[in-house]
């Protein structure tokens, strides 16, 4: 029984460290993901400060991809979350960034056909060569970026709150130039303090176990051992 109950104890402590979680969508060369869902939940203390979304070349800035963002339930202004003014009001398209609320469609390289999902208008951002500098971001590969767009929003969240909205990510290049795309969270004093991927051409790396992961196992299946080596001793 006490057997049992120390496997269960190091699997129970096992599943709840857990491992990085990655909400990276990849897709191949000249690949689209189709529209994605994403959801960010403020923690205790809410969130007050800017959110942020990135698409960037990665090594090259020759060929160009593409982020699409629609039906924020948060920012723009509080009126204009779903770009249905038909323009940018609320949000801020940085420096050099090639970015417009459209109402057209968009085609990828693929021919999938890209449509607004709630009413009648999108944000459509574009990584171009003579953008903003992106080199502040990286994808899961460790790639830094080079040129491309970031577009802005204030966003303030309850505790608990939740902030989602719809993106898709038109990966038009190949690897090894992985271009990406991401979500982020700077505060009021302009920190970064939270960044999440969103699409990204390429493959998933792989995922190490974490070595205060391995040194936490190895110490409770030792104890484990020590244990059961008592109870045979004693029961001799």
């Amino acid at each position: 029984m006490k057997k049992i109950f120390f496997v269960g104890l190091v699997l129970l402590i096992l599943g709840s460290i857990g491992v990085d979680a990655r909400a990276w969508v990849y897709v191949p060369n000249q690949g689209d993901t189709g529209w994605q869902t994403y959801v960010y939940t403020a923690g205790v203390d809410g969130f007050t400060g800017t959110a942020g979304f990135v698409v960037s070349n990665a090594i090259d800035n020759s060929a160009y991809s593409e982020l699409l963002l629609d039906n924020l339930n948060r920012g723009g202004g509080g009126t204009n979350s779903g770009f249905e003014l038909g323009n940018y009001s609320g949000f801020e398209l940085l420096g050099s960034s090639d970015g417009l609320a459209t109402s057209l469609p968009v085609t990828s390289a693929t021919y999938n056909v890209y449509e607004p999902v709630q009413g009648d208008f999108m944000s459509y951002q574009r990584a171009l060569a003579n953008g903003i500098s992106t080199a502040a971001f990286s994808n899961s590969n460790g790639q830094p970026g080079t040129v491309g767009s970031i577009l802005e929003t204030a966003v303030s969240l309850a505790p608990g709150e939740l902030f989602s909205f719809n993106w898709a990510f038109l990966g038009n290049d190949s690897s090894p130039w992985n271009d990406f795309s991401l979500f982020y969270l700077k505060d009021q004093t302009g920190s970064l303090v939270f960044t999440d991927g969103l699409g990204q051409i390429g493959t998933a790396p792989e995922v190490p176990i974490p070595s205060s992961l391995l040194l936490l196992s190895s110490g409770l299946l030792g104890l484990l051992g020590w244990r059961t080596r008592g109870l045979l001793k004693y029961e001799r």
